[in-house]
């Protein structure tokens, strides 16, 4: 039986075609939470007290539908449900 766990994906919403996307994510809600408010602070001017490597970038490119390519921004850490894989 497959149980289903909560992952946090970085979400982006592309300025140019509008669609939301998702790139990268993290199971633990925490390192959302803190990813989620390093890029606020990142993108506020301020240098944040604490390293981050592996936060979102507040911007992101887009390869839209009808071949253009936009500029996407930074949403948040969207909490959704995947099928925990067995081995």
């Amino acid at each position: 039986m497959n149980k289903l766990i909560k992952i946090y994906m970085a979400t982006y919403k592309c300025r140019l075609c509008g669609e939301v996307f998702s790139n990268a994510g993290t199971a633990n809600k925490d390192t959302a939470s803190k990813a989620t408010m390093y890029t606020v602070i990142d993108s506020s001017g301020y240098s944040p007290q604490f390293e981050s490597p592996n936060a979102p970038m507040q911007f992101a490119t887009h390869a839209c539908k009808d071949g253009s390519y936009g500029m996407s921004d930074f949403l948040g850490m969207k909490e959704t449900q995947e099928k925990e894989k067995q081995e």
